[in-house]
């Protein structure tokens, strides 16, 4: 059942989002994810938008149901996107936007999609935020709507600048899952994000994280050619399948178990 339950929300995490489809034709993300000691390395190798993310948890399971990029953490679905700013703000050239605007931008443009979708006036609350690497995030969420699910109560963003896009971590509250818990992984989450202005070498954090078992550190976060495909790590480890021009994230091992 558990599994069932699971599954069901990430479809609705899929379907209320307009991230995904959001890229430039030609600018196909590379999404993958290493298998840790202590869960998971999560890549995005994007031309300028390349970042790394550390899962962490007991339990960290990837998830192939959908298109988008989803985690099983410990009991939490986590949701990663990255969309441009282009396609949710079309300013002259040259304008010069605060980080924090940018945010709120996405914030509206995100929450209004999925007020169409739920068909109700969603009531959006937020809050900026700096987190303990020292950008500027916005925190925001909104309850859903009565009688919605049997088990979803509340969704949650934690989002940042990071050139032209955005990053945005979102999650999920249950009844099983508190608000507060999601909301803690979510900014744990991000104060690991590691950028980089060429794609990371994943034959360098392939090897790094098998002599350590651990994670790159950001100041050793290194670039390179990312066109070959590596031999995985415990069956698990390196993961990417096309599907309409994107790098989804698939599962090597299993599904989410109950």
């Amino acid at each position: 059942m558990k599994s069932k339950v699971t599954v069901a929300l990430i479809l609705l995490f899929s379907l209320i989002s307009p991230c995904g489809g959001q890229e430039r034709p030609g600018a196909a993300a590379q999404r993958l994810a290493i298998k840790t000691a202590d869960g998971a390395l999560f890549v995005w190798n994007q031309l300028s938008n390349n970042f790394t993310l550390a899962i962490k948890g007991k339990d960290v399971r990837p998830n192939n149901s959908t298109e988008d990029v989803f985690f099983k953490a410990d009991g939490i679905i986590l949701q990663i996107q990255s969309p441009a700013i282009s396609g949710f703000i079309n300013d002259k050239p040259g304008t010069k936007l605060t980080e924090q605007t940018i945010l709120q931008a996405h914030r509206d443009w995100e929450s209004e999609y999925a007020g169409s979708i739920l068909k109700t006036k969603l009531k959006v609350q937020s809050s900026a935020e700096r987190l303990k690497n020292g950008r500027e995030a916005l925190y925001w969420r909104f309850d859903l709507p009565e009688g919605f699910s049997r088990v979803e109560k509340s969704r949650v963003f934690l989002t940042t600048v990071s050139g032209d896009h955005v990053i945005v971590l979102n999650g999920s509250a249950t009844t099983d899952v508190p608000e507060d818990r999601v909301r803690q992984y979510l900014f744990d989450t991000l104060a690991t994000l590691t950028v980089s202005p060429t794609p990371f070498d994943l034959r360098k954090l392939q090897e790094t994280i098998r002599r350590r078992g651990s994670l790159l550190s950001p100041a050793k976060a290194g670039s390179g050619d990312v066109s070959a495909r590596y031999p995985p790590i415990n069956r698990w480890a390196i993961f990417n399948h096309p599907l309409r021009g994107l790098l989804r994230i698939a599962l090597v091992d299993d599904e989410y178990s109950a």
